[in-house]
């Protein structure tokens, strides 16, 4: 299997490449640049590393042409990257909502569809599983736009794969709840970046308690859990068009 992986030098999408690269699959794995991916590669030696800045429209279009290249064709797609700030939405400005709307939804969306004319002309299927959130029907504060753009993938992941599944191309998404990676191991209210740092880190232990107490398995989720669904979207031949819900019971409450 030849699979570009978007976001792939952290988090979820570092978790995807280790994953498939254990199942022998042919990788070509992205991030804002090389040196983001030095680790990775290292971890999955045979992988091709692509540098795309996914808020460029122009590093976008070229993206799976050279993933295409570098692999000599492509079968699957897992679009991994994302971006989120933290802003009431009363407060939420043009720029940070296009920002998010940029790598979350608009990158997806001209990626997956580059991709599913490659698999289209193909002839012998493929998957593309996107990573969304559950914060798409169940925001929490400060997530406004973040949780848009998600809502914005989930509904095209569903379109898509309406239209592609004639041709036996599936497109699935897979929905985490609060996972351990770096893009929560931050402060949410602005006014905590002016306390102290003993104060913020105090402050960040207490955010991250209470983030792992809203889940009824009673802890955050892992990388590697959220990877592990992506990839069976990837295998599931008679499943398109389904948002996998991986949130250790989140969104039961």
């Amino acid at each position: 299997m030849r699979v570009l992986v978007t976001g792939a030098s952290r988090g979820i999408g570092r978790a995807v490449a280790r994953r498939l690269h254990a199942r022998e699959a042919k990788l070509a794995l992205s991030a804002r640049t090389l040196a983001h991916l030095r680790d990775v590669i290292v971890e999955t030696p045979g992988s091709i590393g692509l540098q795309a800045e996914l808020s460029e429209p122009a590093q976008v279009d070229t993206l799976v042409a050279r993933a295409k290249e570098a692999l000599g064709g492509l079968d699957a797609f897992v679009h991994c990257a994302g971006i989120v700030r933290y802003t009431p939405a009363l407060e939420v400005t043009r720029a940070e909502l296009e920002a998010q709307l940029a790598v979350n939804f608009t990158a997806a969306f001209t990626l997956s569809q580059q991709v599913g004319r490659e698999l289209v002309a193909a002839g012998s299927g493929g998957a593309i599983v996107h990573v969304a959130s559950t914060l798409a029907t169940n925001p929490a504060e400060g997530t406004a736009a973040y949780a848009a753009s998600k809502a914005a993938l989930i509904a095209w992941t569903r379109a898509l794969a309406l239209e592609l599944a004639p041709h036996q191309v599936r497109v699935n998404a897979v929905a985490p709840g609060i996972i351990d990676t770096d893009m929560i191991h931050v402060l949410r209210r602005a006014e905590d970046a002016a306390l102290p740092a003993a104060e913020q880190l105090q402050r960040l232990a207490a955010q991250l308690s209470h983030l792992a107490a809203l889940h009824p398995l009673g802890r955050l989720g892992t990388a590697d859990e959220v990877a592990e669904a992506a990839v069976y979207l990837l295998d599931a031949k008679f499943t398109t068009g389904t948002v996998l819900v991986v949130d250790g019971g989140l969104t039961l409450r």
